[in-house]
């Protein structure tokens, strides 16, 4: 699959891939930012909302972001689908900045893909990898 960087603001572009969230009821048309430096992927609680999740103590996380602040989050398990390919993964639900997209991490992005960014081509190359027990 190959998909162009997406610009964000003039002279700003990042790779940025279009996905589909979904739980047993709902789905979301929503975006991903991948992050090879992000050990998880994160969503918005927001996006949890419009799911239809719920949460409860025992799915309640911290993790630190860019700064040094922990930030609180929920697990949660969804389907992700990116163009054909959907699968199931946990992913953690936390109040983000509304930059219009989630973040693709290691767990539950990288371990399901081989992922190759040319920034001067401006596009992503990325291919599904068979996984393994």
């Amino acid at each position: 699959m190959t998909f162009p960087y997406k610009e964000i603001t003039p002279h700003i572009r990042r790779p940025v891939i279009p996905i589909i969230i979904k739980s047993y009821t709902y789905f979301v048309l929503y975006h991903g930012l991948i992050d090879s430096g992000a050990d998880h992927c994160i969503f918005s609680l927001e996006i949890a909302k419009e799911l239809g999740l719920k949460f409860s103590n025992k799915n309640k996380t911290t993790f630190i972001g860019a700064g040094d602040d922990e930030i609180e989050g929920f697990w949660g398990e969804i389907d992700i689908k990116i163009d054909k390919i959907t699968y199931s993964t946990r992913v953690i639900f936390a109040k983000i900045s509304d930059f219009g997209h989630g973040i693709l991490g290691q767990l539950g992005f990288f371990d399901h893909f081989d992922v190759q960014l040319s920034y001067q081509k401006q596009v992503i190359e990325i291919e599904s990898v068979k996984l393994q027990n």
